[in-house]
């Protein structure tokens, strides 16, 4: 019955968080202009200062080397990857399914479509057909889902899975007893007890903290990433600042001391997503990767340094940059000694610096949920695998498909 609930919420948050994502592409689609001035209406937290004002209308759209002449929309597809395959900026999307007067509405496409990049006044666009013949959409039930802008379920995975608490939030919260049996590891549907005060019949999650993140540039605490471990639900009061509950879902072993705090459930996201190059941001980087791994790749999630009080907005790109390794080049020229700062000897260091080779882009990421200091980003492609503290950088800087 628990995990009926909870997938009730879940199913409820997740038709609300699509519909929202088909409003606003219902909504770019109406606009010929289709300008981000335009979509900021529909999420005012989200609107652009004027100098940060990214201008579709009037940015060209470059396309890549290697684009295909057509190309088949295959199931898992968003929008942005189509967009990639053609485009070097794929944020520019609306623009390259725009102004097709032949289509009902461009961005309702399905897999197994066939997209044909034609040329309208000189620019590229994208349409629907085979051949010379373009499609017109008709109005009739599809079995299957349309392409979304970004990957909603990777989002959706992550909704309360991973969290950044602050230090004192998280310390001050009831944590479990233990039970009637004396086990310090609880049991799936046993009841168990909570030291606090829980609302009975509420479903809460159960934490266990994992590193407390620090800025490496200012040595401030961020906050508290922790882990959800399972789920309880409430049931009564068993005494003084005593709450019992039953253990539900299990994600990985719950133990005595682990923490009980409410479920997010829409984790802070937002209904609309319109990718942008995100503001300029000081010793911005990798703060930490979403899962308990070290590394993560296309659609896996990461935490930045940066958030509300950087400027920082649900929807900003970045690129995330591989810092070059360095390299000791002693008496340059033919009879010098080179060697990589990584397999220097003790006498190399010793005696002078390393040069450090260049940064390069190897993914690109979008912003989806905010807090005051850090933030959770989404990557929607990559080259290689992304680590943490890997510097971000202007999403133009990225260059894929150059």
């Amino acid at each position: 019955m628990m995990k009926l609930d909870v997938m009730k919420q879940r199913s409820r948050f997740l038709l609300g968080l699509l519909a929202g994502c088909c409003f606003g592409l219902q909504a770019s689609s109406l606009e010929p202009n289709n300008s981000l001035e335009q979509n900021s209406s529909l999420e005012p937290n989200n609107r652009l200062e004027p100098n940060n004002r990214l201008e579709p209308s009037t940015s060209r759209l470059e396309l890549n080397e290697s684009y295909p002449e057509r190309y088949t929309v295959r199931k898992g597809d968003t929008l942005w990857d189509i967009s990639a395959h053609f485009l070097k900026s794929p944020w520019l999307w609306p623009k390259l399914w725009q102004a097709n007067q032949q289509i009902a509405n461009p961005h309702l496409i399905y897999p197994g479509d066939v997209l044909r990049l034609i040329w309208v006044n000189g620019q590229p666009r994208l349409v629907k057909g085979e051949g010379d013949k373009v499609v017109r959409l008709a109005p009739r039930v599809r079995t299957e889902s349309a392409v979304a802008t970004i990957p909603l379920s990777a989002i959706m995975s992550f909704v309360d899975i991973h969290r950044i608490m602050s230090p004192s939030l998280f310390g001050h919260a009831p944590y479990i007893l233990g039970d009637q049996q004396g086990r310090e590891a609880m049991v799936k549907a046993s009841s168990v007890y909570v030291r606090g005060q829980l609302t009975p019949g509420t479903l809460y999650g159960v934490y266990r903290p994992q590193e407390m993140l620090i800025d490496r540039f200012t040595r401030a605490e961020l906050g508290q990433k922790t882990a959800l471990v399972g789920t309880l639900l409430a049931k009564e009061q068993g005494g003084y600042q005593m709450t019992r509950a039953q253990v539900g879902s299990m994600k990985q072993e719950m133990r005595q001391g682990d923490r009980v705090l409410p479920l997010t459930m829409d984790g802070g996201l937002a209904s609309f997503y319109y990718p942008r190059p995100g503001p300029a941001l000081d010793q911005a980087y990798i703060l930490a990767i979403g899962t308990e791994g070290s590394v993560t790749g296309r659609h896996g999630v990461v935490f930045i340094n940066k958030g509300q009080a950087d400027g920082v907005r649900s929807g900003d790109l970045y690129a995330v940059m591989k810092p070059g390794p360095g390299v000791y080049d002693v008496n340059s020229g033919s009879s010098g000694r080179l060697s990589y700062a990584s397999q220097a000897g003790a006498y190399l260091r010793a005696g002078s610096r390393p040069e450090q080779l260049p940064a390069e882009a190897v993914a690109r990421i979008m912003v989806f949920k905010v807090d005051e200091q850090t933030s959770a980003a989404l990557v929607l492609d990559n080259r290689e695998l992304v680590q943490a503290n890997y510097p971000l950088g202007h999403v133009s800087d990225a260059g894929f498909g150059s």
